[in-house]
């Protein structure tokens, strides 16, 4: 699908990266983004404010995971920076607000286009409840493995 073009990047997947915290963690993954030129530079303060109000942890069963983000205003151009962590992190859950839970990977997503991200989000999502998806992502010591199986989401039909 072209709407998915060009929002994988190779260098914007960390793996087994150790962090204090979840500002931590979206304070590099932004970094990595603006440094790119993929987000201006008040992109990071958005995604921290929206996280505080609508928190983006997923309680998924072993391994968990977080989509922070902010609105399209602060994107240069779409693009999803990934991390897995060495030692979870806490983040408040998505349905339940005042819950933290350990989150194991996070995905950083860089908006452009509201219906391009509710589409690649519902794929993401769908996929967390396939097979071993997440532990292999979480396992995987390759950054190509990781961008491979992502690329795959943006092929679904």
């Amino acid at each position: 699908m072209t709407e998915f073009n060009n929002i994988l990047y190779e260098d914007l997947i960390f793996l087994k990266k150790s962090f204090r915290d979840r500002n931590e963690v979206i304070e590099f993954l932004a970094e990595k983004m603006r440094e790119k030129g993929l987000v201006k530079e008040s992109f990071l303060s958005n995604v921290l404010k929206r996280e505080e109000k609508f928190p983006t942890g997923l309680l998924i069963g072993d391994i968990n995971v977080a989509i922070p983000h902010t609105d399209t205003g602060y994107a240069i151009k779409p693009a999803v920076s990934v991390v897995t962590l060495k030692n979870p992190v806490k983040f408040y859950r998505m349905d339940e607000p005042n819950e933290e839970i350990d989150v194991h990977i996070v995905f950083l997503l860089s908006v452009l286009d509201p219906k391009q991200y509710v589409n690649f989000l519902a794929r993401l999502t769908r996929s967390f409840s396939k097979g071993d998806f997440l532990k292999s992502l979480y396992n995987t010591k390759d950054k190509r493995e990781v961008l491979n199986k992502l690329s795959e989401l943006t092929k679904e039909e």
